[in-house]
């Protein structure tokens, strides 16, 4: 009884490390595409204001060149930055702390009475 007991809170610990860990990764994950999306709609903006003046203002030809150089390269650094979609990332590691979080409820409410079987189950689904 003690063994199993014993087994419960190692295997409490365990997952609630991991829930720790994996709460701690979203975060960082929405502070990187809330960084990503200001990046993203200062490029476009940017790119948006270079186009306005190379239609409004007769500039030389030389300068009208690197304007049109400038809001390329901004457009090609916007789609990139679309691309690197971090919502679905964010979305996986929630459905992973949402598991973790359902199977430390199980083991809380196993009450010490975790099946050996059942520890190592628990502990190989999250090791991967």
């Amino acid at each position: 009884m003690t063994d199993e007991l014993n087994m419960s809170e190692k295997l409490r610990t365990y997952l609630e490390r991991k829930l720790a860990e994996t709460s701690l990764k979203i975060e960082k994950e929405k502070r990187k595409k809330r960084i990503i999306q200001t990046l993203s709609i200062s490029t476009a903006v940017i790119s948006i204001v270079i186009s306005a003046i190379v239609a409004s203002i007769a500039l030389p030809p030389l300068a009208v060149s690197i304007m049109c150089v400038s809001s390329a390269i901004l457009t090609g650094v916007n789609l990139r930055f679309n691309f690197q979609d971090k919502t679905h990332e964010v979305k996986k590691l929630i459905e992973k702390l949402n598991k973790i979080q359902a199977k430390l409820d199980y083991v809380i409410s196993c009450n010490g009475n975790l099946t050996q079987t059942a520890y190592h189950e628990i502990l190989k689904e999250f090791n991967l």
